[in-house]
């Protein structure tokens, strides 16, 4: 929070009037000005689709579901950038895929506005097709949106494909940006937890109802439990991959800090049945009312822009 601090300085006569008076008008152009750049600030001018959210019994916006064009069918895959690679469900060969090894080789590819020749699939063929063509039919992992600009409107659930050099300069400039790194087909994001830089934490916009989901160990040292029994939440639900997981949580005892963003003790979640061998992620809990914007190049960016400030 910005406070505005305003020293006036006595003179004779009316120097105080005049100064009084100069304080509502400089109030209202900076009214003025804020209004100007929340107008600005929109994702209104890229050419988007709209997303749908998944719910669970975590949350009602526990998958992210986006339409994808795969050879001129229309399928909802879910977007998990904690998946590296595009992944159709099953093992069905839809018309004009071809084989490639373990792959598949699929034509003239549209998401998200952007269009592809063709991309390599690879299918998880042990997860079950739903026959409901609106639940997700497969996953959009990083690798679709590697060397562009990947937008993600939640307020307008739009998501926007362009290339880095068309991020329009207006959301460039309003984003508050951390750097970021691909490691192991995963996004990386630098963060500072209580204080202290917090290594190891991918994006993963499959983990949406979290905040940051993490090993037992440095569920522990950031919430300051000593163990399970004193999580402030406990549940359990299916599915992830095909598996029924159980998740506790507890707020961290410090606050957790994006670029120059700052949010106060977010709710730190892990999974006790599997303590060690367990990814570290920031979900999309913290962002619902933002517009998240990945600049995937060769120095990859991460930035916020945020709800108060659209």
């Amino acid at each position: 929070m910005r406070v505005l601090l305003v020293f006036l300085l006595l003179l004779p006569g009316l120097g105080v009037t005049q100064a009084a008076q100069q304080v509502p008008v400089d109030r209202a152009q900076d009214r003025a000005s804020s209004k100007a750049q929340q107008i600005s600030v929109t994702t209104d001018s890229l050419s988007c689709s709209r997303f749908e959210w998944g719910s669970s019994t975590i949350s009602d916006k526990s998958a992210m579901l986006v339409p994808i064009s795969l050879n001129g069918k229309r399928f909802m895959y879910q977007l998990d950038t904690g998946a590296d690679v595009l992944m159709p469900y099953g093992t069905a060969m839809e018309k004009g895929w071809s084989p490639r090894g373990n792959a598949v080789r699929i034509p003239n590819v549209r998401f998200a506005g952007m269009t592809f020749s063709s991309m390599k699939g690879f299918p998880a063929k042990d997860m079950p097709v739903s026959p409901d063509p609106k639940d997700p039919h497969g996953t959009v992992g990083l690798e679709l949106l590697l060397g562009k600009t990947f937008v993600m409107d939640f307020p307008k659930q739009r998501v926007c494909l362009l290339e880095r050099g068309d991020l329009p300069e207006s959301l460039d400039q309003a984003a508050d940006w951390a750097s970021a790194e691909i490691r192991h087909g995963k996004l990386y994001v630098d963060l500072e937890l209580n204080g202290k830089k917090l290594d190891g934490i991918h994006y993963d916009t499959g983990s949406s109802p979290y905040t940051l989901d993490v090993n037992l160990s440095l569920w522990k040292e950031a919430t300051g439990k000593s163990g399970t029994k004193d999580a402030t939440t406990h549940y359990s639900f299916c599915c992830a991959w095909g598996h029924e997981l159980e998740s506790i949580g507890a707020p961290a005892s410090g606050d957790l800090k994006i670029g120059s963003h700052v949010y106060p003790k977010p709710m730190m979640t892990t999974d006790p049945a599997h303590p060690d061998s367990y990814w570290n992620t920031l979900g999309n809990a913290l962002f619902t009312g933002s517009i998240v914007i990945l600049d995937l190049g060769a120095h990859p960016r991460f930035g916020v822009i945020d709800s108060s400030s659209r």
